[in-house]
């Protein structure tokens, strides 16, 4: 039998006797870490955040397509990241910070 890539949260659980959820979390944890690292070191300077926003939303996008991720997490950052966009905004017009 041969495992396709939204198998492996599956294997994972029963290697490690976690849940597949956990599994599945745990993973994509992962695989965000591991592209998001070399971004962040590649994109140093001024714009570095925004890179690293688009990064992560794309990575979360795939992972949420092939059903490691699952749908709600990846809702819950881009609102996270509307209300940090929002903050920066009323920092600026303020003159705050």
């Amino acid at each position: 039998m041969q495992a396709s890539i939204e198998d492996i949260p599956e294997l994972v659980a029963v290697a490690w006797g976690i849940t597949e959820a956990s599994a599945q979390v745990l993973l994509s944890i992962v695989v965000i870490i591991s592209v998001l690292l070399p971004v962040m070191y590649l994109a140093r300077g001024k714009r570095a955040l925004t890179s690293e926003i688009v990064v992560i939303f794309l990575v979360e996008c795939l992972l949420v397509g092939i059903t490691w991720l699952p749908f709600w997490i990846l809702i819950a950052t881009v609102a996270v990241m509307a209300i940090a966009v929002a903050i920066l905004g009323t920092n600026v017009v303020i003159g705050g910070d």
